[in-house]
């Protein structure tokens, strides 16, 4: 019988073209990916790898194990997932995710993802969506919930949620409590998210007949959410996000009866063989992003009507 760990090790060298991003993959030294390799091929008493000082590539062997271990492998993580009690899942995830989720539902995701798996390690690496998907498909993150990415044919792609975008600013901007144009909002410099994303889209989309528009873009909501409360910007996000500056008076919603597109949100992994965590991770994000979104949202709307907010659960 051949150990499964051994072929897992072939079968990420052989998809990822190399041993050190195979280590990285299955979390365990270079050392010792390149060790399992070599025992599989004695076991096997065949040559699967070529090395070379700068790539490695599969033999004609190796090519024709790699189809019948991408088999195996999927069979053996159907077999272990239908069967194994969820506390024996252990190993690392590794979650990119964007800052509207982090400042929304993430803690009741991993509160509940602890629950369902608690020997599961994650290391999260949270941004904007432009650099958690280029991570992805570089297969340096396994899991990514992030904006819809516009180029996702190679990804498995599944929608969580979405927000509506809007805009807010400081009191002091005078903008709040009543409708204004958006030629009025234009007087004040404006500021969203990253060029390549879907936000910052939007909100040029909203402008596009306003003339001489300063629109600035960031990366991240920390800035965005800064320049705003001091009064720097009007800021272009989904108010859901900045609920609790809006409760505590440092930002209000800005009322312009312009029609925001809202962003969608959604989970995408790359496909491969031992992938059925995953999908069970991404099911229960898409529980937990049903019943968060619409708590954000709520709670986002009474703090700009000028109520507390209630707790979320």
């Amino acid at each position: 019988m051949l150990d499964v760990r051994l072929l897992q090790a072939f079968y990420w060298v052989a998809t990822l073209g190399g041993f050190h991003k195979a280590a990285a993959r299955l979390n365990i030294t270079q050392p010792a990916v390149s060790q399992r390799v070599v025992q599989l091929e004695a076991e096997l008493g065949v040559t699967l790898i070529e090395r070379t000082r700068r790539s490695v590539a599969c033999t004609e062997r190796g090519r024709e194990l790699l189809a019948h271990v991408e088999r195996l492998l999927t069979l053996h993580d159907k077999l272990h997932h239908a069967v194994a009690a969820p506390e024996t899942i252990h190993g690392v995830l590794r979650l990119g995710v964007v800052e509207t989720i982090v400042h929304t539902w993430l803690q009741d995701f991993m509160r509940v993802l602890d629950e369902r798996y608690p020997n599961l390690v994650l290391e999260i690496d949270a941004g904007a969506s432009p650099p958690i998907e280029d991570k992805l498909h570089a297969n340096e993150i396994d899991l990514a919930i992030l904006l819809l990415p516009l180029a996702h044919a190679d990804l498995e792609v599944r929608e969580l949620c979405r927000f509506p975008m809007g805009l807010v600013a400081s009191p002091r901007l005078g903008l709040g409590g009543r409708r204004v144009t958006l030629e009025q909002v234009a007087a004040h410099h404006v500021i969203t998210f990253a060029r390549r994303g879907e936000a910052h889209a939007a909100v040029r989309q909203a402008f596009a007949e306003v003339p001489d528009l300063r629109l600035h873009a960031s990366s991240t909501l920390a800035p965005i959410v800064r320049m705003a409360i001091d009064g720097l910007a009007v800021a272009g996000v989904p108010p859901a996000a900045v609920w609790r500056e809006i409760a505590d008076g440092d930002l209000e919603v800005v009322e312009t009866g312009a029609s925001f597109a809202d962003l969608r949100f959604v989970a995408c992994w790359r496909p491969a063989p031992e992938r059925r965590l995953i999908r069970a991770v991404t099911a229960l994000a898409a529980e937990v992003a049903g019943r968060a979104t619409h708590g954000a949202v709520a709670a986002a709307g009474r703090a700009g009507r000028g109520r507390a907010p209630g707790r979320r659960r």
